[in-house]
């Protein structure tokens, strides 16, 4: 057994921000069900659940929700103009 090894596979993908955000983040998607590895301080995510992770930390813009920028477009969850106006709506 590892921290980040279990049963149906790896935890690869680590949650990002600072240790708050990444504990809000932690937190919110535990409550909705998805399994939360850990890899040192980081929260880390099964590659399977990364894409419906995500969009629900976008969709609820939960706090460090801007440091996925690229993996958002990249996975479809939203368009770069999206994201902009998403970003400035913060400022």
């Amino acid at each position: 057994y590892t921290p980040t090894t279990f049963h149906d596979g790896p935890f690869s993908f680590s949650l990002s921000g600072d240790l708050c955000q990444m504990s809000s983040q932690k937190d919110f998607l535990q409550q909705r069900g998805f399994e939360v590895g850990q890899s040192d301080v980081y929260p880390t995510l099964k590659e399977k659940d990364v894409k419906a992770a995500l969009q629900s930390i976008w969709t609820y813009r939960v706090e460090g929700w801007w440091h996925y920028e690229k993996k958002y477009i990249e996975l479809g969850i939203c368009t770069q103009e999206q994201y902009d106006k998403a970003l400035e709506r913060t400022k």
